[in-house]
């Protein structure tokens, strides 16, 4: 194992050891390199034993005595991310759309990304090495989907043959002292009602070593031909998840739980810094209260436009942007009107904004004159793309030539021009 440099930082130390673009460092230290991960734990010891595979062919090892004088400044190539090897029933990705960018279809179970991203791993495709390698260089906290502790469950829901038992693997962390936000998809039948029960309890023996607890629903789309039959969850069981949850502390449900139960989302200190934000938990809460902080700024910009406005929604918010759009009308009325999108080219059981297309809002969207478009930010991913793959600024041209970005969580906004 090893990896391959991509760069290497003008003045650094690797520049003047005269390491290239495309060799291979095998080794620091007789540690193996296999990730970016190792490459930065053990490289910044203060002297240095590096085990190089040259362009040529030819194996060396370069030395640097004191690290701390300048960077090392190896910047190896992309990580080749390690995926999923589970066939869980549930899995988003195998209900995608085919023909879609190849990224969409990554099954991501890499532990160096989920202890820098947050990414959720189920561990199971991890080695005795592997576990190593967590502890020694303290990768905490990681992020692990657990989605119940009943191990013949377990194996039942997320595909696999081999046997392997959750809570050992927590518990074998936990005494090694490496923490874990973990998250539980709940799927209709299978690991609800008293199955739940015994995962919450299960996670809550585990102490501070289990940071957190998100309980989210099943997503379902409608790419679903071959697959396992299963169903959304109901208001009535969404209650049910509500009162599931609260017995526990550090545990905590989706937004889209509360909205389906009709529930009022809790106030900001009960998410305690809202430490599983991007799995759609105290989101809402969060835009609400940003945009209590932001009105008064924010409805100036959108009137010194000399504009009206349409936002944009999937149908999973749209009770929750339609407070705000009324509260704008009071003030300023017919400034701004909502814009609900259904998704249709995924199914209309997926309703956040997030996995809403250009397709679907292009054919249910008309502007009226004078109209300027609203979109949340989670529209786009992180290089300006739709799902469906479309850029910001092409839809900017062709709504007329400019559009509005408000952040998810109203934190805030911009213009887009084509």
């Amino acid at each position: 194992m090893s990896i391959r440099v991509k760069e290497i930082e003008e003045g650094s130390s690797a520049e003047k050891l005269g390491l290239l673009p495309g060799e291979q460092v095998s080794a620091i230290n007789g540690h193996r390199i296999e990730n970016f991960l190792d490459l930065q734990y053990y490289g910044g010891d203060e002297a240095l034993k590096i085990d190089v595979k040259r362009l040529n062919g030819e194996k060396k090892i370069f030395t640097i005595h004191d690290n701390w004088s300048a960077p090392l400044g190896i910047i190896p190539e992309d990580h080749n991310c390690r995926q999923c090897a589970n066939k869980c029933i549930f899995c988003f990705i195998d209900q995608m759309p085919p023909q879609q960018r190849d990224t969409l279809y990554i099954k991501d179970d890499d532990y160096c990304f989920s202890f820098i991203f947050g990414n959720f791993i189920t561990m199971t495709n991890l080695t005795i090495h592997d576990y190593e390698k967590i502890i020694e260089q303290r990768l905490s906290p990681l992020y692990i989907s657990v989605h119940t502790t009943n191990p013949l469950l377990h194996k039942k829901m997320l595909g696999y043959q081999r046997d392997f038992d959750i809570m050992e693997k927590l518990r074998y962390l936990q005494e090694n002292e490496i923490e874990f936000h973990t998250q539980i998809v709940i799927v209709p039948g299978y690991n609800d009602r008293e199955e739940l029960d015994r995962t919450l309890h299960d996670l809550d023996s585990l102490g501070e070593s289990c940071l957190s607890i998100g309980i989210v629903p099943v997503g379902l789309t409608k790419y679903r031909q071959g697959l396992p039959d299963l169903r959304t969850v109901t208001e009535e069981e969404a209650i049910m998840l509500l009162r599931a949850g609260e017995k526990y502390e550090r545990t905590w449900c989706s937004d889209e739980i509360y909205l389906k139960a009709g529930e009022d989302f809790p106030d900001e200190e009960f998410y305690e810094e809202y430490p599983q934000l991007e799995n759609g938990i105290g989101m809402m809460r969060m835009l609400i209260d940003n945009w209590q902080d932001s009105y008064s700024e924010f409805i100036p910009f959108l009137k010194e436009t000399g504009k009206k406005f349409v936002f944009i929604s999937g149908v999973l918010a749209a009770p929750v942007l339609s407070e705000i759009i009324d509260f704008i009308d009071q003030n300023e009325p017919g400034l701004v009107r909502l814009q609900t999108i259904r998704n249709y080219f995924m199914g209309e059981t997926v309703t956040v904004t997030g996995l809403i297309t250009w397709q679907d809002i292009q054919a249910q969207l008309q502007l009226k004159e004078n109209e300027i478009a609203v979109f949340c930010s989670n529209t786009f991913n992180t290089e300006g793309y739709t799902l469906d793959g479309v850029h910001m600024n092409d839809i900017a041209r062709e709504l007329g030539g400019k559009i509005i970005i408000v952040s998810e969580e109203f934190t805030f906004w911009e213009e887009v021009k084509d």
